[in-house]
């Protein structure tokens, strides 16, 4: 609130003494004498801007003759221009020859883009905030080469993000985010996309190793806004519209349904499941449109506030993202808040204290796949004479022989939300001392609490299955406090003109503590909202609870020196110490060197600097490595469990992990060569890199084997084996103005290649996703795995030749218009030596194409994302077109499936046993090429500047996700899969099933600046 008052008595302050000023206006234009509207004018060393028109005019008042003007805009060379006796200053401003003088964030610094030696890639807020996310890495989609982006969908959901491909088997594969300098762990779910400033991705271990233990996945650097000098400026943004969810699925009707189940069953020898189809036309039960919202609305908005002098900025932001439920009921809300003050205390002192208060909440009641999946002659709630008055109202509901609950009264009974409240500060002090020495300490302090609240009624819809005989409620509370502190001391310097070194030293301690408390009872009177409380439950009340802490210390270096910005050089060093090692493997080492040619500046390039603008060789190597594991794995842990003995319970405890005090550091080894290039003024400029990393040491989860002795669902963490990434990562980027009409296109490549090195024994097989996928030496981590499926047998002929040599059928049950199976190995029948390779869920190329036009006040924005090469195993095979289950079916099933010689190839007969386990085998028959092409953002927007007493007002019209081309026939071809909480994040990649798609999304924009 009191930077309110100080915006309001600056304004005052400016009023009051305006008479004595010295009005100036005039034109700012470019070298093609096309007028610049949205240029900043500021009057330097005074809280006094303006910006120019759409015609590119300006009008300022100045305190005298001996004021300077600033003009400033991005993509041109800033301008200062002194206003002795003109009262008319007209200027013309150039563009950019080159983007080497922008600043680039790197680890515990900022540098000049000239002067970066290692692969990162910088995007800027505004390139991000043409999109409306929950999550700002889904707008990187596309946008950044050898980074891909796989969006979850639903509320809340975290896209998976990999930099250049996998470095691990069974830990977290998210990169690092480091918000203003402090790490912030794998996720960036707290921070709206309207707060940044800008983004860096550390690509290759020559750029994150200052990172250390936690960068082999790569880090994101981002930069919040903060305040800037000048009068005090309001920033308003609002997106808001509906996110589509269309049914996936054409699903049967009731007549449909009835006609496809007596198929199935008719070709198993049995009669008609539900005779006379014919009885239920006009009857179907419309799960979908009972439970399902075709448009939910999404809502992100942001209020920002920025300003101050010379000596002090401020900057604060409001923001509030609001995404609700497809069930009408629950979804992601959150709320943030950034405060930020820089203050400048004499040429020497600065500091800065940043407070970030922000709350979530969130809840997805419901699983939609059950709306489809459901028969549709079944009827939402019972019928009258089923009911004799005593039920309460979650138990008014039908059963479904499809043994599929009532997914209307599971949505009716959700009652799980989570709230989640935190508050992080971060503070600096700096020091310069002399010119060119900076000290430096900051320190971060995070306090959250997160609250989770779960109630289930008590309900009979059916006495056998469908039922909750006793409520229940839980309650789970988990509590961190989280402190880092960071101390740096730089001394820059240039020697005879042309020898420019820095030094940077410091250390870094962080600490992350936490506790969490469980409650459960039963038994609650009724099932009303004010009784839903753990002190209402009357029976079987239990809790548990836990604390954890670690901490993390580290030395950090770099040294960069450049040679007449020619010759570049860079190297860093970091030492960390984990408390999740013990003493002998507690500190590692990881070191990293870059070295950087600008060719552009030998003489022998004088010539073609009109042509070339920009060349440059980079080579890059170093160390980083990982420490996402649990805390203390060095220590034994004992599962509680029970048995049933003459039928009483009896409490029990087993060694459910066991220690290894020789657990180290799982550490990634990084190389990279690239070429960096630009012509015509940069109308031209990319980069192509080529890199290489080797994953060693990896820390992996393994069971012992029954034969130790221990049972076989004890585990312990080791070190297992090696593996490599490799791949070119390609941007070309093309820009060019014509008078009123400008455009630029930007097209990013990567290809990722993996392969796993070295297991702990020659021969070793690591299964993953319920022994579906395989990793082995010599191939690609987590393929799929399973039987061939060879087509179907036509007719009789076919199934009686596929026999060993004696003559004896290899499939003894399969009946004409089942799937045939290779016998793989020869010998004579289908077993699991039969199993192989059958896809990969690892794309081979990841392509990002990104347009943008501009015409007077209009600008549109398009953006496209593709992966290709991969497979994805579609699961939903067997919900939509397997007769043996009671589940609905896709409408047609009939005659899609195979009905008799040469109506299919690929959808096995329609059977109700399914003897020749057509979908119990999993085969090929589930794998899908995963490619895809997708229109993943559409804006058309149109600005008024100098307009209703504004500075600038825009209006826009969004589509995001409104297309994609993909072969695939699930739900959508955008997987990640795995679960990593249980270490299978990268062996169970690439399985689709009713996952949550990426939605359509509809939006109308309105950003304002006064």
């Amino acid at each position: 609130m009191k930077f309110k008052y100080i915006g309001f008595f600056i304004a005052l302050l400016c009023t009051a003494v305006s008479f004595g000023q010295i009005k100036i206006k005039g034109t700012v234009k470019d070298k093609a004498n096309v007028p610049i509207p949205g240029v900043n004018v500021i009057v330097k060393g005074t809280a006094s801007s303006a910006a120019t028109d759409f015609d590119g005019n300006y009008t300022i008042s100045v305190p005298n003759k001996n004021a300077q003007l600033e003009f400033s805009f991005v993509g041109f060379t800033t301008k200062v221009q002194n206003v002795g006796e003109q009262t008319e200053i007209n200027v013309i401003l150039e563009e950019s020859s080159q983007a080497l003088d922008e600043i680039v964030v790197v680890g515990y610094a900022a540098v000049k883009k000239s002067d970066v030696t290692s692969s990162i890639s910088s995007i800027k807020g505004k390139e991000l905030q043409t999109m409306t996310v929950g999550n700002v890495t889904e707008s990187l989609q596309g946008k950044v080469a050898g980074v891909q982006v796989t969006g979850q969908g639903g509320p809340g959901a975290q896209p998976r993000v990999l930099i250049r491909g996998i470095s691990t088997l069974n830990l977290n594969t998210d990169p690092l985010y480091v918000v203003d300098g402090i790490p912030m762990g794998t996720s960036i779910n707290f921070l709206s996309n309207n707060e940044i400033e800008s983004m860096e991705v550390l690509k290759d271990a020559s750029a994150s190793a200052i990172y250390g233990s936690r960068a082999s996945n790569g880090v994101i650097l981002i930069t919040t806004k903060k305040g800037k000098v000048g009068k005090t400026r309001f920033n308003f943004d609002l997106s808001s519209g509906m996110q589509i969810m269309n049914n996936p699925y054409n699903m049967a009707d009731a007549e449909g349904y009835a006609s496809i189940m007596n198929t199935a069953y008719n070709n198993s020898g049995y009669s008609d499941y539900l005779p006379n189809p014919s009885q239920y036309r006009g009857k179907t039960t419309d799960w979908w449109k009972a439970g399902i919202r075709t448009g939910t609305p999404v809502t992100n908005a942001s209020l920002g506030i920025t300003g101050g002098s010379e000596k002090h900025t401020f900057g604060v932001s409001l923001n509030y993202y609001n995404s609700e439920s497809i069930y009408g009921i629950g979804g992601w809300e959150r709320i943030t808040m950034r405060i930020a003050n820089d203050f400048k205390f004499s040429d020497k002192f600065s500091a800065g204290i940043t407070l970030n208060p922000r709350y979530e909440t969130w809840g997805q009641p419901g699983n939609w796949a059950d709306f489809d999946k459901i028969d549709p002659i079944t009827p939402i709630y019972k019928p009258a004479d089923q009911l004799n008055g005593t039920e309460n109202e979650y138990s008014i509901y039908a059963r479904s022989p499809s043994y599929i609950w009532n997914p209307v009264a599971a949505v009716k009974r959700y009652d799980d939300y989570t709230d989640q409240y935190n508050l992080n500060t971060n503070g600096y002090l700096q020091y310069e001392p002399i010119k060119g020495l900076v000290i430096r300490t900051q320190a971060s302090v995070e306090v959250g609490d997160k609250v989770r609240n779960s109630f289930t009624p008590d309900f009979v819809i059916d006495a056998a299955h469908e039922k909750q005989e006793i409520n229940n409620v839980q309650k789970w509370n988990t509590t961190n406090v989280d402190w880092t502190w960071q101390n740096t001391i730089t001394y820059s310097k240039t020697f005879a003109q042309k020898h420019n070194a820095s030094l940077m030293v410091g250390n870094t301690m962080e600490e992350y503590n936490g506790n969490d408390l469980w409650g459960y009872g039963e038994g609650v009177p009724n099932n009303s909202d004010s009784m839903r409380e753990l002190n209402a439950a009357t029976k079987n009340k239990d809790s548990k609870g836990n604390s954890w802490s670690s901490s993390l210390m580290s030395y950090i270096s770099r040294f960069s020196y450049n040679y007449d910005g020619k010759y570049y050089f860079t190297g860093t060093f970091r030492r960390d110490g984990s408390s999740k090692f013990m003493t002998n493997n507690k500190w590692a080492n990881f070191p990293s060197a870059s070295v950087s040619w600008r060719i552009l500046n030998e003489g022998f390039m004088e010539s073609a600097k009109d042509f070339v603008s920009d060349l440059r060789l980079r080579a890059g190597w170093g160390k980083v490595g990982n420490q996402g594991l649990p805390n203390a794995v060095y220590q034994s842990n004992i599962g509680q469990g029970y048995y049933v003995i003459n039928g009483q319970v009896v409490d029990t405890s087993y060694p459910s992990s066991m220690a290894n005090k020789d657990i180290k550091w799982e550490t990634v080894e990084d190389m990279s060569f690239g070429l960096d290039f630009g012509f015509w003024k940069n109308k031209v400029s990319g980069s192509l890199e080529y890199y290489k990393k080797q994953t060693h040491d990896m820390l992996f989860l393994k069971q012992f084997p029954t034969y130790s002795g221990f049972p076989g669902y004890s585990t312990m963490w080791t070190n297992v084996g090696s593996m490599q990434s490799s791949g070119i990562d390609l941007l070309l980027s093309y820009k060019d103005k014509k008078g009123d009409f400008s455009y630029g296109v930007d097209l990013t490549f990567t290809t990722v290649n993996v392969e796993m090195l070295t297991l702990s024994a020659d021969g070793e097989k690591l299964y993953g996703s319920g022994n579906r996928t395989l990793t082995v030496k010599g191939d690609v981590p987590g393929y799929f795995y399973g039987y061939v499926a060879d087509g179907l047998f036509q007719n009789q002929t076919e199934l009686n030749s596929h026999t060993d040599e004696h003559g004896t059928k290899l499939q003894p049950y399969a009946q004409v218009g089942d799937v045939r199976f290779k016998d793989l190995n020869g010998d004579g029948k289908i077993d699991e030596k039969d199993r192989t390779k059958i896809g990969s869920p690892w794309a081979d190329y990841n392509v990002g194409l990104n347009l943008n036009f501009g015409y007077k006040n209009f600008d549109l924005v398009a953006n496209f994302y593709s992966s290709i090469g991969n497979e994805i195993v579609n699961q939903n095979i067997s919900d939509l077109y397997n007769g043996a289950s009671l589940t609905n079916k896709v409408s047609g099933l009939e005659q899609m499936a195979w009905h008799g010689e040469g109506t299919s190839n690929y959808i096995p007969r329609l059977s109700k046993d399914d003897n020749n386990e057509n979908y119990t085998k999993f085969s090929s028959l589930y794998v899908e090429d995963g490619s895809f092409v997708r229109m993943k953002n559409l804006q058309l927007g149109y600005s008024f500047y100098n307009k209703f007493g504004l500075d600038k007002l825009r209006i826009s019209l969004s589509g995001q996700n409104l297309w994609v081309w993909t072969k695939y026939t699930g739900v959508d071809p955008e997987v990640a899969g795995g679960d990593p909480d249980k270490g299978d994040r990268v062996k169970g990649s690439g399985f689709g099933g009713w996952n949550y798609p990426v939605q359509p999304t509809i939006l109308m924009g309105l950003n304002v600046a006064f």
